[in-house]
Formats: structure tokens, C-alpha cells, sequence
């Protein structure tokens, strides 16, 4: 359920209001400046977070600050286990008091997925101003960690004003509705802040990016352009959303048997479409999945979705419905293993894929980390005898990010000194600043800076990108933040690839002599029972090199420490192979 608070603003505090036009700038000395800092990296298309820092006269103990998002990344293929990384917030660990707000630009995971963790360490009383649809995902999430915010909405067209910041919010197009830019106004000049947009012509809520809002901003002295730029390696314009309704409409309304779509949980235009393109073919709604169904449950209830509660039908009473008569929206099109598509693949779901189903991706299969495992998941549906669609090439999924046209668009509008290239990596960089060159903008207005780079703007107009804050990989664990870090994922590797060997060895300590043969075990590494010449081969080797390491009394970590290097040679002289070797000494 969603807080009934969010129904309209909460009262401004006395440091903050909302206006329908920006202050004056004051454009200060000559030593102030603004500091940006990417806690999760430049050059990353996901965990976005972003500091904006004001320094006046150049005195940083006097600094404030606002954020810009604050969402989560994904693992990499060989982080195992790892459920998911977070920027790293050490940066602001002693300057907690002069964070000014958090600001959410829209509501994708991978800019408000990381608050549950991030908010207990920087403050949770601090302010977050987000547009309506992102606000009720984030409070449905911060519900659930039992974290209480100070959570302020704000309508497309609001100018926030907190501390020496003027944050404009202006509305754009993309794959979740209520999303934004920023034009933040400083003492020392505008940021345009261009995080996540396409600008879609024909969008299917019939309510196109506010150009002419972004027009005005760039009548002002706009320092810098930082822009999402994921779409930049592509020619032309992004498709609009309602180039693939017709393809999709059809795909639903022709399919002889059910029909499962999997995209991004809030991915509302998308479940929008495919719960009316349902209707018309006199489908019922099957919502599966926590992530999907409450997405699903929020846009209802903020009239982003026409549903109603005669649409829905529950997961357990599906079986009384004709196969021709059922829609699955499904959570997992990542194939995240416990998601609900993957369940219903492995037979691990009351809900089971069969031959004559029809699995539509409606999803990009490019994120990090997850490209293998969704082409995985699409082969095994195949296999099973499901017609799958999937992707771009089958026009059933369109870009929410701008493609070279519309960057040009924004950079034309905008009129910046300098540009930021953000959200994408570099290859993406790299055509960015291609395009922006052949636009006329020369080398030095192109900044490309270091993962870690802080970028410092000066009121005189000089920037400086030589600073760094070193940032170290946070990632989350179950409950664990930040407690899985490099030595972990590499045993972790070690252990999924070459196994496990494990003795037992019983020691009198001051006889320094073994009370009982050693006990071998062995997981992962090779099947004991089919390799007992090996086993047996090893016994006798460990009981020789123990009478050659032992002493009176026994050393026991003397003996650990040869009877390991020891073992570990002769398994890779034998078997070619290095598993984790973990001799237990204990005293009897």
C-alpha cells in the first residue's frame, strides 16, 4: 500500500520551498567553486549517484551538498553470490551534516535502489525530493527495511531551493513515467544535470519532453552538460514507444495459448501496454513476482495503469481459466535465479512453461552482468517448446535513451561550456564526444574524466579533474553491506571452479604425534569413491610429511601451514588442478 502522505507535497521546511522560477544566480569570488563527485563511478551505467558540492572561497570545511540519485549496480558474472553493489558513500562519512537532500531524478532501480542501504549510514532524516512515481517505489522498499524518511514530492516544473542550490526540475521521456532532468543553479553558474531521457515524439501518455522548459534554462549560463549518453553509440532518433504497440498488440492478441511478458519491474509503460492490449483479446492479468506485482499495484493506484480488480486474476486460480484466456506478467528478465521466470523454467513454480506458451522479453539484454544468462534462460524456453520473442530485432522492445539525434537536441537547447558524458561506459563516452566534436565543440570542452575523478568547476571558468576519491567496491550480500569483498569473491571463484580439500588431522600436542589417521574430504574437486587410489596415495603422503613437520610439543600452525603448501603441490603435480586446500588441526 502506498503512503496516503504522498497524495500531495509535505510541508517545506523553513530551509526549503518551491517556486515556479529560479532565483538569481549569485555568481560569487573567484575561488568558490562546485565539486562532482560519481560515488559509483564515471563511465558505469548503473549505481548512479551523484555529489554536487559547493565549496565557498575554497574553504571545503564549509561545504554543501546535494545528491543526485542514489541507485544500485548489478554483480559481475563472477561475483558469486553477490546480490548487489551500491555506490560507495565513504566520501561523505564526516560530511553527513551538510547533505542538503537527495534529489531522484526517476524510478528505476538503478537510481533509488540503493536508499535502503544508504540512508541508515548518511542520515535518514535527511530530505528526499523525488516525483510521484518514484517516491511511492522508494517508500514501498524503505517499508520494508523499516527505514522512515523525510520524503518531499515534487511535480515536473517545481524549483527546489535548498541552502545556496536551486535544483529546476523539467520533464522527460523514458521508460518509467515521472522522470526528470535537473538544471541545478549555483553561486557560480547552472549544472545541467541530463540524467536518463529519450525525447519521444509520440509518446503513449501524450505528454512529450518540456523542450521548451530546457530551452529556457539554456538561456542561462549553463556551466556544464552532464548527460546520459547509453544511447550516443546509436545513429538517428530512439524509436518512440508506440512503434512497437502495433507488433506487441499483435504478438498478444494471435497467440493461441498463454502468453508470459518479462520486463523491467518498473517498466510501467511497458506492463501499461500489456495489460491493455490483454483487455482487448479478453485476457485476464496474472501479475507473478513480488518486484512485478507491486509495481504493478502502485501505478494502479496512481492511475498510471488502467486495471481494475475484475482485469486481475490470482496466481492460484488460474487453472480455471482457458490458456487462451490468460496474460503472466512476469518478474526476471534478467533470469536472476530466484526470480519467478527462472522458477517456472526449472519446474520449481506452481506456474510451469510448456509447449504452445508464447514468453515475450520485453527488456534490453544488454545489462551488466546478465547478458549470458538471459540468452541461457531464452535457449532452455526454446527448448521446452516455447515460441520466444525477444529484443530490439523483433521490435518488441524500444530504447528509453536518446540515440545521437536527440543528444544533439539536448546539447543545442542546453548551450553548455563543457560536457559530462554519464551513465554509459566508455565506449559510449567515446561516441558521444565524436558526435559532440562534429557538432563544433572542441577537446578542451570534452571532459572524460577517471572512474574516481573529482571534477572541480571554478567560478573564473578553469576546471581542475586531477583530484580523486578512491572508491572501493560495496557489495551487498543477503543482509550483509560491504562485508564480501576481494579475498572473499575469490575464494568464492576458487571454490566454483576447482573445489574443495579438506584433512582432519588429530593431534596429541605434547607427543607432537597423530592420534588417528588423517580424514580426507573432498567437495567439488573429485568423487571420492571413484578415485580411492588417489585418496589412499594421499593418506600415506600426509602421515610422511606430518612425522617430517611435527616437534614435541606440536606447532600447531607450523604444521598447517607446511601440511597446506604440501598438499597443494602434490594435487597439482597429480590432477593439474588447485582446490582450496583447508587442513583442520585439532588436539585430542
Amino acid at each position: 500500500m502506498i503512503n496516503k502522505n504522498f497524495a500531495r507535497p509535505m510541508a517545506a521546511q523553513p530551509q526549503v520551498n518551491f517556486s515556479k522560477s529560479a532565483p538569481v544566480t549569485n555568481l560569487g569570488g573567484s575561488r568558490d567553486s562546485v565539486r562532482i563527485i560519481a560515488l559509483g563511478g564515471f563511465g558505469d551505467v548503473t549505481q548512479n549517484m551523484f555529489v554536487y558540492e559547493y565549496v565557498p572561497k575554497g574553504d571545503l570545511t564549509k561545504s554543501q551538498m546535494i545528491i543526485v540519485d542514489c541507485g544500485v549496480g548489478f554483480p559481475e558474472e563472477d561475483d558469486f553470490g553477490v546480490d548487489l553493489q551500491i555506490p560507495d558513500t565513504k566520501y561523505l562519512e564526516d560530511k553527513k551534516d551538510r547533505i542538503l537532500g537527495i534529489f531522484i531524478t526517476h524510478g528505476h532501480e538503478d537510481h533509488i535502489g540503493a536508499l535502503r542501504f544508504v540512508l541508515p549510514i548518511i542520515g535518514p532524516g535527511i530530505p528526499i525530493f523525488a516525483p510521484r512515481m518514484a517516491a511511492a517505489f522508494i517508500d514501498n522498499r524503505l517499508v520494508e527495511a523499516s527505514i522512515r524518511s523525510n520524503m518531499k514530492i515534487y511535480e515536473s516544473g517545481d524549483v527546489i531551493n535548498v541552502g545556496p542550490f536551486s535544483v529546476d526540475t523539467i520533464k522527460v521521456n523514458h521508460s518509467v513515467p515521472d522522470t526528470n532532468h535537473f538544471a541545478i543553479t549555483t553561486p557560480i553558474g547552472v549544472f545541467y544535470h541530463g540524467s536518463d531521457f529519450k525525447f519521444d515524439l509520440f509518446p503513449l501518455d501524450g505528454k512529450p519532453s518540456d523542450l521548451a522548459h530546457i530551452a529556457r534554462v539554456g538561456e542561462k549560463k549553463v556551466i556544464a552538460l552532464l548527460s546520459d549518453c547509453l544511447g550516443a553509440d546509436h545513429e538517428g532518433f530512439s524509436p518512440s514507444e508506440s512503434s512497437i504497440a502495433e507488433k506487441f498488440n499483435r504478438d498478444i492478441i494471435t497467440a493461441k495459448g498463454r502468453v508470459f511478458v518479462t520486463s523491467i519491474s518498473s517498466n510501467i509503460v511497458r506492463w501499461g501496454q500489456a495489460i491493455e492490449y490483454a483487455k482487448r483479446a479478453g485476457r485476464k492479468v496474472v501479475p507473478v513476482g513480488y518486484s512485478v506485482d507491486k509495481a504493478i499495484a502502485i501505478a494502479k493506484e496512481l492511475g498510471y495503469i488502467n486495471l481494475t480488480d475484475g482485469d486481475l486474476v490470482d496466481v492460484e486460480k488460474v487453472k480455471n481459466f482457458a490458456d487462451n484466456k490468460l496474460i503472466f506478467l512476469v518478474a526476471g528478465f534478467s533470469a536472476q535465479p530466484n526470480s519467478a521466470l527462472s522458477k517456472m523454467v526449472m519446474g520449481k513454480h506452481r506456474i510451469k512453461i510448456k509447449s504452445g506458451d508464447k514468453v515475450i522479453f520485453s527488456a534490453p539484454d544488454y545489462i551488466p552482468g546478465t547478458t549470458s544468462h538471459i540468452y541461457d534462460l531464452i535457449d532452455t524456453l526454446s527448448r521446452m517448446g516455447a515460441e520466444v520473442i525477444y529484443g530490439e530485432s523483433q521490435e518488441i522492445h524500444v530504447s528509453g535513451h536518446g540515440f545521437q539525434k536527440e543528444h544533439a537536441i539536448l546539447m543545442d537547447l542546453v548551450r553548455p561550456h563543457y560536457l559530462v558524458p554519464i551513465g554509459g561506459n566508455f565506449r559510449h563516452i567515446k561516441s558521444y564526444h565524436t558526435m559532440a566534436k562534429n557538432m563544433g565543440y572542441k577537446d578542451e570542452q570534452l571532459i572524460s574524466p577517471d572512474t574516481d575523478a573529482i571534477i572541480t568547476f571554478f567560478a573564473d571558468g578553469k576546471i581542475d579533474t586531477k583530484q580523486h576519491n578512491q572508491l572501493r567496491k560495496v557489495l551487498i550480500d543477503g543482509l550483509g553491506i560491504g562485508d564480501v569483498g576481494t579475498t572473499v569473491l575469490r575464494d568464492r571463484k576458487l571454490l566454483a571452479e576447482e573445489g574443495m580439500f579438506s584433512v582432519v588431522l588429530l593431534i596429541n600436542k605434547e607427543m607432537g604425534t597423530l592420534a588417528k589417521p588423517p580424514v580426507i574430504l573432498s567437495r567439488g574437486f573429485v568423487f571420492e569413491k571413484e578415485n580411492t587410489d588417489l585418496m589412499d596415495f594421499l593418506k600415506v603422503e600426509i602421515n610422511r610429511k606430518f612425522s617430517e613437520v611435527t616437534s614435541k610439543p606440536a606447532n600447531f600452525e607450523f604444521i598447517r601451514t607446511e601440511i597446506q603448501a604440501f598438499i597443494e603441490g602434490i594435487i597439482l603435480e597429480k590432477t593439474g588442478r588447485q582446490p582450496m586446500v583447508l587442513p583442520l588441526v585439532m588436539e585430542v
